[in-house]
């Protein structure tokens, strides 16, 4: 594989050039009709133009998952005319909050509640205005009927995780009161939900990372999964400053991507097969003994007693101990009570509780017990350099580079994404990686840090006010059990009937897997189906009532989530266009027509924003109200600057405090239909072949190339599928294939191909590119199905998954790639709505 690349092949390869002009493009103002005007650019009149693009100002934060960047707004005569960056502030917008402007005054805006035309079928563009009234009518009559006959679990609801991250509006917000209140099944949307899940189990917290304000002081940045360029745009001034400072970047990717090119040094090695590197690196740490011995032995299980014939740790309570106070949860702040694991002790020669034992042995001389550590050697004992580059193609010189790299004398810090994540083997990547970590103790110091920057303040993780007074709460489900589900009617052996759907700001169909099946198997066999969303999306087309919801500059809210430990207002910019509502006033609407008004709305939003501060005890010490916070629009709820994670070494969150390379009894992350038996394969970091992209897959022979996605660098997961500033420069999907796979395939640069695989087909162009893998492809994610000429792209993404991970295995994918001669093609006129009574 060729692998030096000039930087304008790069460029050109991969669409940056024209992204970077689009930066520089002319913004537009908007009439009060809503029409776009081009303003005057020209450089002889840039006074002139200042002046006539500026009006009341007012402070916004992106709602998006890339960065959640702030800048002010104006606004003249109602209308959003201008943005420009927060004064004194680092983040520079990018295109994609640019086009924030046109994606408010997008013609894809959903105006005014509609219902799907009776006897037209799902999908079909035929809508009938209604009133606001008659959706409630419509909508409460259903919900309760299906809960009366059915019970409420029969009711169901989907929320996306990127689109709308508010505390109040957002998908944490007030509406989960009103699910909750009805007792519902909750599909949860599990993606991105593999790699914090090992990092869980073995007892790394995503959220407590230094702020990478701190990456000054690192000697390295290791990249794993990782494509800030793209992903996080907004991070690589750190990035930047960090190397101006002396810090080197290193990138593990199997492809050359925006990243790689900015980086010191690149790392390519096989897709999918992170697991094995992890494990030869823990193997030669143990070997030649260079691991971090009192972190280790005194922070790790390391001397933990597992019984030999069980395979369980063994308990104080077999050798007639209490229970100990554990650690503080991280959850509530309040101690724990723990059946202590016991070790052997070097002056008692006995075992004893690992918290009251200060010699605790590595290596247990009774037969009947084998320590953690010992149990965790023998199981790396295979992964020799030689077996590492088998499955991961690695050299030599870069496993030794790394392995040099992250030896315990140097401050690193460990950059963590879901890439790595993103296919069936992704938990025991994430869990491998954490053994990793734990060989070098890098925790808790300027420089030192381990996470994926974002940063995420208490209440995101659930409102104490979302929770009603009536005592029901919502059951989470995961969403890639919902086939089968509704097929069998099942769940886990259970009657599980589930009769309607409300899709909440969520991309179900082509923002998940397997949308062909998500059709048939899942939206088809709904009684009704209600999708509240600002825009005509794919899901939205398929649904049977529209709630319109604002967009982002029609309501206040505050932010909870970004890189820096902030919380940040999003002002109220124009009032909402059409027939528009928040996310809270559609709750405050609908609740009383499900039955559950009084319980909603007995929490204002005084009282919400009360509950939001001063119940998190950090907001209480930083003096954040929602009056301090208008006033001053960002607020950081820590006071040390920058945030360093995991001070003391005390914030591992497993139940001894300490992190795990060995779990006795490993849970999935949720429930499901899967199958679980295979405990021995969890209980430590393992590596195995991924079942779709693997070398050795059945599907190799009809399906050569592997297939996987980057960040769209122009959208935000799929929110510029409408016409904006953004779309205009990646405005078809493209497949990245190295020149030597397009040649063996009968493809030509830049031509129109059908990539298609057991699932379903999707045409894209070819784009050829020496810095993807040979037998790979790479696609940027987010194209809406009536932006393809045939098929879609989430149709040619797998949704089988891992039992204990239940993650979508989006990279864990397999297609072929062929000439398209222009059969077939999607009938545009479909996507065209016909709405009747509109004006």
């Amino acid at each position: 594989m060729a692998t030096s690349l000039t930087r304008r092949t790069f460029l050109k390869g991969t669409g940056l050039a024209a992204a970077g002009t689009a930066l520089a493009g002319t913004l537009a103002a908007c009439s009060p009709g809503g029409d776009m005007q081009n303003l005057e650019t020209d450089q002889n009149e840039k006074k002139e133009t200042k002046l006539s693009v500026t009006g009341d100002e007012y402070f916004c934060t992106c709602s998006w998952s890339c960065s959640f960047c702030q800048y002010n707004i104006y606004v003249r005569d109602g209308n959003v005319v201008n943005m420009r960056p927060k004064k004194d502030y680092p983040f520079r917008t990018c295109l994609k909050g640019k086009s924030r402007i046109t994606r408010t005054y997008s013609e894809a805006r959903i105006q005014y509640p509609m219902k799907r035309v009776e006897g037209t079928p799902r999908g079909g563009g035929q809508w009938e205005r209604i009133t606001w009234e008659e959706a409630g009518e419509l909508i409460g009559e259903q919900w309760k009927k299906t809960a009366e006959t059915y019970g409420p679990l029969a009711n169901s609801v989907y929320m996306g995780g990127g689109g709308a991250q508010g505390s109040l509006h957002g998908s944490s917000g007030l509406i989960m009161r009103m699910f909750n209140a009805t007792g519902c099944t909750k599909w949860d949307y599990s993606f991105d939900n593999a790699t914090n899940t090992g990092l869980t189990r073995g007892g790394i917290q995503w959220f407590d990372q230094n702020e990478p304000t701190d990456f000054v002081n690192s000697d390295y940045i290791v990249m794993f999964g990782a494509n800030p360029i793209f992903a996080q745009i907004q991070m690589a001034k750190f990035l930047f400053d960090a190397q101006d400072a002396g810090a080197k970047v290193v990138v593990i990717d199997p492809h050359y991507s925006a990243t790689v090119a900015k980086a010191d040094k690149w790392i390519p090695v096989n897709m999918g097969n992170d697991t094995a590197l992890f494990l030869g690196l823990i193997k030669r740490f143990m070997d030649e003994e260079t691991y971090a011995k009192d972190f280790v032995l005194n922070h790790t299980c390391a001397p933990y007693l597992i019984d030999k014939e069980t395979g369980m740790y063994v308990r104080g309570s077999q050798f007639g101990e209490g229970l100990h106070e554990g650690p503080v949860f991280w959850v509530t702040g309040e101690p724990t009570e723990i059946d202590p694991i016991m070790v052997w002790s070097e002056s008692e020669k006995k075992p004893v509780p690992f918290d009251t034992c200060a010699d605790p042995a590595w290596t247990c001389p009774d037969d009947k017990y084998i320590t953690a550590w010992d149990k965790f050697k023998d199981h790396v004992a295979e992964w020799t350099f030689e077996r590492v580059a088998e499955v991961c193609e690695i050299s030599r010189e870069d496993f030794d580079f790394l392995y040099d790299v992250l030896q315990p004398a140097n401050k690193v810090a460990h950059y963590i994404n879901f890439g790595t994540g993103a296919y069936e083997n992704g938990l025991q990547a994430a869990y491998a990686m954490t053994a990793l970590i734990a060989m070098t103790g890098n925790f808790g110091e300027p420089g030192r840090s381990v996470g994926g920057f974002d940063m995420m303040y208490g209440n995101f993780f659930g409102h104490a006010s979302a929770v009603p007074s009536n005592g029901n709460m919502c059951k989470a489900v995961t969403f890639l059990a919902a086939a089968d589900i509704m097929s069998s009617g099942k769940l886990m052996g259970e009657d599980y009937p589930v009769k309607t759907l409300w899709v909440s700001h969520g991309g179900m169909i082509g923002g998940s897997v397997n949308s062909n099946r998500v059709k048939k198997e899942i939206l088809d066999p709904m009684e009704m189906i209600i999708v509240e969303d600002n825009f005509m999306t794919d899901t939205a087309r398929y649904a049977d009532i529209l709630l319109p919801a604002c967009d982002m500059y029609e309501y206040e809210d505050v932010v909870p989530l970004g890189h820096m430990r902030t919380v940040r207002l999003s002002e109220k910019c124009i009032e909402p266009m059409y027939e528009a509502k928040p996310d809270a006033e559609i709750t405050r609407f609908m609740a009383p027509y499900l039955g559950v008004g009084d319980i909603v709305n007995e929490v204002d939003d005084d009282m919400w924003w009360k509950g939001t501060f001063e119940d998190v005890p950090a907001a209480v010490e930083c003096g954040i109200t929602m009056e301090t916070l208008r006033q001053n629009k960002e607020m950081r709820y820590t006071k040390e600057e920058p945030y360093i994670g995991n001070v003391g070494l005390t914030n591992f969150i497993t139940e001894t405090g300490r992190l795990m390379f060995y779990v006795d009894t490993p849970a999935p992350r949720t429930p499901s239909n899967y199958d679980i038996s295979n405990v021995e394969r969890e209980q430590m970091p393992t590596w195995f072949e991924n079942k779709i992209s693997g070398a050795h897959s059945e599907y190799a022979a009809d399906y050569p190339l592997t297939c996987m996605s980057w960040r769209n660098p122009s959208r935000v997961h799929m929110t510029m599928f409408m016409d904006t500033w953004a779309r205009q420069f990646n405005d078809q999907p493209r497949l990245f294939i190295n020149p030597a796979d397009g040649a063996k395939y009968g493809v030509e640069d830049g031509s129109e191909i059908l990539v298609s695989n057991w699932l379903g087909e999707c045409v894209m162009v070819a784009s050829f590119n020496s810095g993807i893998r040979e037998g790979c492809t790479v696609y940027y994610k987010g194209y809406a199905e009536n932006e393809t000429k045939r098929g879609s792209m989430g149709s040619i993404t797998t949704d089988y998954a891992d039992p204990y991970a239940v993650n979508c295995s989006f990279f864990d994918n397999r297609v072929k790639i062929e000439p398209w001669d222009g059969s077939g093609a999607n009938d545009e006129a479909a996507f065209t709505p016909t709405i009747q009574g509109a004006e």
